[in-house]
């Protein structure tokens, strides 16, 4: 039965294509071509279209239809979470020099300190020397200390009364220690001690004496 009405339907389509086809014949060739292929199309599609809404069948996909208007702008979607973030970016040229701030008030005074130990209090030098004469053999060192002391420390200079000190044999330590090295008999004398700071100075003299070898032989003998 289906077949039957499938084949009624194609009969009564030629029909109609056999009319066209007469009829557009009869019309200018500029738009015969246009016309068949639009015909053709049109009786096909009627064609299947009838034998599948009589036969209950599903009918082939038809050709795409020409495309819609655009429509209306939809509304703004929900923000997407944040994307990672990205590499650091290469550091810029440094920034321009702000201007000079306003100086600030003066703050409150802090607590005072504790109050220190009390400091040495100054003084004039003082001069102790080792011995106020000192007696030594010929060729022998002679040595004498000057100890002083004071606030600030003095410094201590030692000289000869009434002469120059020995420059290839003597030597003066900075404790106030002088040594004569090879002692003779014209080392004989008397030596002075000078210390002194800022608040003055104090001296102090002593005397050496130099045996002779030849005496101390003869001393020697007699005891």
């Amino acid at each position: 039965m289906i077949l039957h009405a499938a084949k009624n339907l194609v009969k009564n389509d030629q029909v109609k294509l056999h009319r066209f086809t007469r009829n557009v014949a009869n019309r200018t060739p500029f738009n015969k071509s246009e016309n068949l292929k639009q015909v053709l199309e049109e009786v096909v599609t009627s064609s299947f279209k009838k034998f599948c809404h009589s036969s209950g069948n599903s009918c082939p996909r038809g050709l795409p239809g020409p495309p819609g208007r655009r429509g209306r702008k939809g509304s703004k979607g929900m923000m997407g979470q944040p994307g990672r973030s990205g590499k650091q970016g290469i550091m810029g040229p440094p920034g321009i020099r702000g201007e000079k701030g306003v100086k600030g008030d003066i703050g409150p005074p802090g607590i005072p300190g504790m109050k220190g130990e009390p400091g040495e209090s100054i003084s004039t030098p003082k001069v102790t020397l080792s011995t106020s004469q000192l007696t030594v053999n010929e060729s022998t060192t002679a040595s004498l200390l000057c100890s002083a002391s004071g606030n600030p420390s003095p410094q201590v200079v030692w000289s000869r009364v009434n002469g120059s000190l020995p420059s290839n044999r003597t030597k003066v330590t900075s404790d106030g220690l002088i040594q004569i090295k090879d002692a003779r008999l014209e080392d004989a004398g008397k030596y002075k001690c000078v210390a002194r700071n800022i608040l003055g100075k104090e001296e102090a003299i002593t005397s050496l004496i130099v045996q002779s070898k030849s005496l101390h032989k003869i001393l020697g003998l007699i005891l």
